[in-house]
């Protein structure tokens, strides 16, 4: 099972993993609207990878050794992901994400609804 969207998609066996990133994406979406309600220079981003090639599946699996190629029908490499990463840093948007069907990058606004502090 490679988890894809997991901050924006419940996947079976994986409740926990996923809530964990839910969590994660709708804080840093949260303090993203925050900062730019205050008027803020600094601003938090979201990127959501799917099956990114690294060496932590070994470590998670406790695997010798795993081969991405032939076991995972897409995936994106470490630089690959570095490149998309750098792309959502130089954007406007908050929200950098793999389409888990077509593994296109999109960037986004907000996902999560945001209700702004009342004034007045």
């Amino acid at each position: 099972m490679f988890l894809r969207e997991g901050g924006y998609q419940i996947v079976g066996n994986s409740v926990a993993y996923c809530a964990s990133k839910f969590y994660a994406s709708a804080f840093t979406e949260g303090v993203a609207q925050e900062l730019k309600e205050r008027g803020a220079a600094l601003r938090a981003k979201v990127l959501a990878p799917a099956a990114t090639a690294t060496e932590f599946i070994k470590s998670a699996l406790d695997l010798e050794a795993f081969h991405y190629e032939g076991v995972v029908p897409k995936f994106h490499t470490a630089k690959e992901m570095a490149g998309l990463m750098l792309d959502l840093y130089d954007s406007e948007k908050v929200v950098g994400i793999v389409n888990g069907s077509t593994y296109d990058f999109e960037l986004r606004d907000p996902i999560y609804p945001y209700v702004g502090r009342a004034t007045g």
